[in-house]
C-alpha cells in the first residue's frame, strides 16, 4: 500500500501528503466538474441550475458528508477513539463511514435547495451520477491507505494490507471491488438520464438503489473483518442498505404517479420554495 504520497521535512513539523486525501480532492473535482458540465441542460421550474450553483451546492454537501461520515464512524467505534480524542478528527487517516456521509450530504443539500429555491427532485438527479463517481474515485485511495479490505482469501489478486503496523494475510481487495462496481452503477445513472419515461427524482431514487446494492455486496466480503455486528445473517450496514432500497424503490412509484399528476409541478415548485 501507499498511504502517503511523499512527505517535506523531518521530525514534529514535517509534511505528509496522504494518498487517501489526494483522492478524495480528485472525486470531488471530478463529480463537480461532471455535475457543472450537465447543468447546462438541466431545466428547473423555479431557477436555472447554473455551474456556480452546482460548485456551491458541491461545497456544502461535501463538507456535510466529510463530518457526517466521520461522525459515524467514530461513534461506531467509540472504544478505539475515546482514549485519543485527538484522532477523531484525522480523517487524512481513512475512516469514513459510507452512511453517515450519504445522511450529512443530503441534509446539507436540501437545506441549500430550500434556502436557494431550487426543486430538490431535480439538483438530486443532477448530482447522483457525480456522487458515485466521486464515491469510485474515493475507493481508490481507500486501497492505497490500507483501509476498508475484506477477508482472507487464496485468489491470486489477494493483497496484503498495513492496518495500524499489522499486516494482513492475503485478503479481498473490497476497496477495487467496490470502485469498480461504481464506475458501472455511474454509467447506468448517466443512461437513466436520457433514459425513455424519465422524471423529477429518477436518477436520484436509483442513485439509492445502486449504492445501497453495491455496499449491501460488499460487506459479503467486509463482514466480521472491517464491518460488524451481525443480525439474522446480515451485518448491520446491510440492514442499513436494505432500508436505503425500500426508500429508492418507495421514491420511484410514488414520484412516478406525481408525475403523472394534474398541476404536480405546481404544486413542487411550492413545496421547495
Amino acid at each position: 500500500m501507499h498511504p502517503v504520497l511523499f512527505t517535506i521535512g523531518h521530525g514534529p513539523h514535517a509534511f505528509s501528503l496522504h494518498t487517501y486525501g489526494v483522492m478524495l480532492m480528485i472525486a470531488f473535482l471530478a463529480g463537480t466538474a461532471r455535475a457543472c458540465y450537465r447543468a447546462k441542460s438541466v431545466p428547473d421550474l423555479v431557477r436555472p441550475i447554473t455551474p456556480d450553483t452546482v460548485t456551491d451546492a458541491a461545497i456544502w454537501i461535501v463538507l456535510s458528508a466529510i463530518v457526517g461520515a466521520r461522525v459515524l464512524f467514530v461513534l461506531c467505534d467509540w472504544s478505539d477513539y475515546k482514549l485519543n480524542p485527538g484522532s477523531m478528527v484525522a480523517v487524512w487517516q481513512g475512516g469514513m463511514s459510507f452512511h453517515g456521509g450519504l445522511i450529512g450530504g443530503i441534509l446539507a443539500g436540501v437545506t441549500y435547495c430550500r434556502v436557494k429555491h431550487i426543486r430538490i427532485p431535480i439538483m438530486a438527479d443532477l448530482l447522483a451520477p457525480s456522487v458515485m463517481l466521486g464515491y469510485a474515485i474515493g475507493r481508490i485511495g481507500c486501497f492505497f491507505n490500507g483501509c476498508c479490505y475484506g477477508a482472507p482469501t487464496n485468489l491470486p489478486w489477494a493483497f496484503r494490507f498495513n492496518d495500524n503496523g499489522v499486516i494482513t494475510p492475503p485478503s479481498h481487495p473490497t476497496q477495487l471491488y467496490s470502485s469498480f462496481l461504481s464506475f458501472l452503477f455511474f454509467g447506468l445513472l448517466v443512461r437513466f438520464e436520457a433514459g425513455k419515461g424519465a422524471f423529477p427524482g429518477r436518477v436520484a431514487c436509483w442513485y439509492l438503489i445502486l449504492a445501497a446494492t453495491e455496499r449491501f455486496v460488499m460487506e459479503i466480503w467486509r463482514a466480521g473483518v472491517t464491518s460488524s455486528g451481525m443480525f439474522l445473517g446480515l451485518t448491520e450496514v446491510q440492514w442499513l442498505c436494505c432500508g436505503m432500497m425500500a426508500l429508492g424503490i418507495a421514491g420511484l412509484v410514488g414520484l412516478r404517479h406525481l408525475s403523472k399528476t394534474p398541476g404536480a409541478h405546481g404544486s413542487e415548485v411550492k413545496a421547495a420554495g
